[in-house]
């Protein structure tokens, strides 16, 4: 599957604006949107992972084979996403519960409704931008696929690959025509000592996260898949519906092609 995309940058006193355009542009409501993202890096040499045998029992059939075909190519950083939602950062235990568990010596929230045991993942690749083609456009390989619920690290060990980092990704997505349009921010988790070396298993009150642009702005993607990359008829087609959308919007926002070596997902 090809990817086409551009990006614009949105100052935080233009997102609520913006967000009004866009429902009236595309006559639907914002869905709110929350991920944890996982990062992911590419330990072993290519070739020499089954993702058959790295606790897949979920994993199954179309989904199975492009984890395979991910998994086997050039080293590369990779994301695993989650979908979470507000409740799972803002339920806070009582006093009581909060006293039982600093008695318990855990630094677990008792009253959190956040089950990490039960988080559906997915991984998701995507390649570094093609360079010289469609030029005024990001266009890269991109390809995702189910992964088992809860623990996700022992699997990706055992498929070569070991953690890096996490962090949140919230926003807003709409749906206008074949295009998918994410108005999104990036947030890190508050800094407590040492950087973990796995997943969090218990998630902070939403208001502790801290955004990675300290202005506040917000990044507008918008993105159309094409299954088939090699035909050059799809891709022309949904590359003019992308230069449609930027002429709609040009009047509030200006959408780009990223800077290609940005988006480079190579583990060196």
């Amino acid at each position: 599957m090809h990817e086409l995309l551009l990006f614009a940058s949105v100052p935080a006193h233009q997102h609520h604006e913006l967000l009004q355009q866009l429902t009236g542009l595309t006559a639907m409501q914002p869905r709110h949107r929350l991920e944890r993202r996982l990062i992911f890096k590419a330990t072993r040499k290519p070739g020499l992972v089954n993702a058959r045998g790295g606790s897949s029992r979920e994993v199954q059939g179309a989904d199975l084979v492009r984890l395979n075909k991910m998994l086997n190519g050039q080293m590369f950083y990779t994301q695993v996403v989650g979908p979470v939602s507000d409740a799972d950062f803002n339920v806070k235990p009582t006093s009581s519960e909060s006293s039982d568990a600093s008695m318990a010596g855990t630094d677990e929230a008792p009253g959190s409704s956040y089950d990490y045991d039960s988080q559906p993942w997915k991984l998701e690749f995507r390649d570094i931008p093609e360079a010289g083609t469609r030029s005024t456009i990001t266009a890269r390989l991109a390809a995702s696929a189910a992964l088992p619920k809860g623990d996700i690290v022992t699997p990706m060990n055992a498929w070569g690959y070991s953690f890096v980092t996490e962090y949140v990704v919230e926003g807003d997505t709409f749906i206008h025509n074949d295009i998918v349009i994410f108005l999104h921010r990036v947030l890190h988790y508050p800094i407590q000592g040492q950087e973990p070396h796995e997943p969090r298993r218990q998630l902070p009150s939403f208001k502790e996260l801290l955004p990675l642009e300290r202005t506040g702005s917000y990044v507008l993607q918008a993105a159309i898949a094409v299954q088939d990359g090699s035909n050059q008829e799809l891709m022309r087609t949904a590359s003019q519906h992308l230069f449609g959308l930027r002429e709609q919007l040009k009047s509030a926002v200006r959408l780009e092609q990223a800077d290609r070596l940005s988006l480079d997902t190579r583990a060196k």
